[in-house]
């Protein structure tokens, strides 16, 4: 059969377990389907284990058994489908969260997006920052019309409960006796390079300030979204913040008259 054809068959049969179109072309002992379900129990296992090793506070926090069961599931339906296995979960989070044995625990879709969040800029590479003298080199005029290019190992994550709080103490390996989680809406800076991170809370302004940047916002829009979260805010000292934290690495305007 035509290459293609033949992979299609043997992807239908390890990841859907539809192993009888491709029966008629296994060789290999006596019975060779059993051989083939090896590689099928492999792929699941390893995948499972590549999903737990990416969410440990979840499996400390929700129990092994029940992670894991939803693990299995999740790769059943939701197979890779992109080339590196280090894209491969960011979905999870979603999926465990709708679980029917997760109701009872409704911040577990937050502790998920966070730690999977962690996990990912801390494989980040740092930059070389810019400089507060390459800011004062653009008219003031100008400005609002600049974009900037932030750091890659930076995310912007809001969520309903203080997840953060939960991730510190699986850091931390510390288990209070009692502990209250009360529903707190916060917003959070996570940044991280060649394996650290760190994670802090920021204002609602400021978040939005700084999300709307890293989404590729111009300065001014960026700053008009802030407002109208708080009216108080004051846009060129988020931005000279925004430098001085070294998050932003060019400096760049969507004026086309400015580029020519």
């Amino acid at each position: 059969m035509p290459l293609a054809e033949l992979q299609a068959q043997v992807r239908g049969a390890i990841v859907d377990g539809k192993i009888a179109p491709l029966a008629a072309v296994l060789t290999g002992g006596r019975v060779p389907p059993k051989r083939f379900a090896i590689h099928q129990r492999h792929y699941e296992a390893s995948l499972v284990r590549v999903l737990i090793g990416k969410f440990p506070a979840v499996v400390w926090l929700a129990g092994s058994p029940f992670v894991t069961g939803a693990t299995a599931a999740f790769i059943r339906h939701h197979p890779p489908c992109a080339p590196c296995i280090a894209e491969y979960g960011e979905d999870f989070p979603a999926y465990l969260a709708g679980r029917a044995e997760a109701q009872d625990i409704p911040w577990l879709r937050w502790v998920g997006d966070l730690e999977w969040q962690l996990g990912r800029v801390a494989l980040a590479l740092e930059y070389a920052p810019l400089s507060i003298e390459a800011l004062a080199m653009v008219a003031p005029e100008r400005l609002a019309d600049c974009t900037l290019t932030l750091q890659p190992g930076l995310h912007y994550l809001a969520a309903p409960w203080p997840v953060d709080d939960l991730l510190k103490l699986f850091l931390s390996d510390a288990v209070p006796e009692s502990y209250a989680l009360d529903p707190a809406d916060i917003f959070l800076e996570v940044r991280g390079a060649r394996g650290a991170f760190s994670m802090s809370r920021l204002d609602a302004a400021t978040f939005i300030f700084r999300r709307a940047l890293a989404q590729g916002s111009s300065v001014g829009n960026a700053a008009e979204q802030a407002l109208d979260a708080d009216p108080g805010f004051d846009a060129g000292h988020g931005l000279v913040q925004v430098i001085a934290a070294g998050l932003a690495t060019a400096i760049g305007s969507t004026d086309k008259d400015a580029q020519q």
